[in-house]
């Protein structure tokens, strides 16, 4: 307990973590006009808000916060290592593991708190275009953040086990950059490639010029394909990036019907619906934070801490 109050009041009193709610501020601030855009002619203004909410404003709340998320874990043990505020903490009744424990509750809490301002300042988009914040409304604004929330925890279990590897903070700080960008931009641009690949083998396309020779129906089979594989090779080679399978997740909450004039139906689903649409996704999401809390845990109590 003391371990999460300390951490927590560090956190809190960070610069990072004001600069951060100051960056959500912005994003939230410069989506307005994004969103009232969308709303013109709307026939559907309520599932638009919150597409538009999600798809805009959630995603890039994410890069900033998911930034923040992993370098707060990865400089959570060098830091206190190089100050010497582990060994004066661990000569209190205290053990490693309550410790580490309480390193991560603390810099988790901070990163909800994050979370909630951005919840909130979701609400007050919805109440400015007058739209009733109805439970479904509600519900679906909530999901989504709190499956961000699920994302950034799982960067910050993995910072933390970063943490128990690199004593040097400026090191950890830029392993933790690198890996983010690398895993979260150009890897997945790396696996995609992979994916249209194998839809073009499929369907016989050598070169662009391919595509405009196929019929309307192969055309509309070759885009599901391609989207099938996009997931499919995700879950094989990205089950460790958070930020992909959550978008995975939200491109769910919307189906696009291609029809045979070229033109295209949306059909609003839900983020309840896309969740439950993807249990692998949202299970690996989950599931990684125990498990690289689990080895941080287990790396630390074997750390020499001198």
């Amino acid at each position: 307990m003391w371990g999460f109050e300390l951490e927590l009041k560090k956190s809190l009193r960070t610069k990072k973590f004001w600069l951060i709610l100051v960056l959500i501020l912005l994003i939230y601030a410069m989506a307005f006009k994004e969103v009232k855009d969308n709303l013109e002619g709307a026939t559907n203004p309520e599932e638009v808000l919150v597409t538009s909410v999600i798809g805009y404003v959630v995603v890039s709340a994410f890069l900033f916060i998911g930034v923040y998320a992993l370098m707060a874990g990865a400089t959570a043990l060098n830091s206190d290592l190089e100050n010497g505020t582990v060994r004066v903490a661990l000569s209190k009744p205290i053990g490693r593991i309550s410790y580490l424990l309480g390193k991560f509750l603390g810099q988790a809490l901070s990163i909800v708190v994050a979370i909630i301002f951005a919840t909130l300042l979701s609400f007050a988009i919805t109440k400015y275009y007058g739209l009733a914040l109805s439970s479904s409304l509600l519900a679906d604004i909530t999901l989504s953040n709190g499956l961000v929330l699920l994302a950034m925890l799982q960067l910050l279990a993995l910072g933390l086990l970063i943490s128990t590897f690199v004593r040097s903070t400026n090191t950890a700080l830029g392993l933790a950059l690198v890996l983010f960008f690398v895993t979260g931009l150009v890897m997945p641009q790396i696996v995609d490639g992979f994916a249209e690949d194998k839809a073009q083998e499929e369907f016989g396309i050598q070169k662009w010029g391919d595509f405009s020779k196929l019929s309307p129906e192969e055309k509309k089979a070759y885009r599901e394909r391609l989207d099938e594989l996009y997931r499919e090779y995700h879950l094989r080679y990205l089950f460790y990036v958070p930020q992909v399978l959550m978008l995975d997740i939200l491109k769910g909450i919307e189906r696009t019907t291609f029809n045979d004039d070229g033109t295209y139906t949306v059909e609003y689903l839900g983020v309840k619906r896309a969740i439950a649409d993807n249990p692998a996704q949202t299970g690996l999401i989950a599931g990684l934070i125990p498990v690289y809390l689990g080895l941080a845990i287990f790396r630390f109590r074997k750390m020499d801490l001198r």
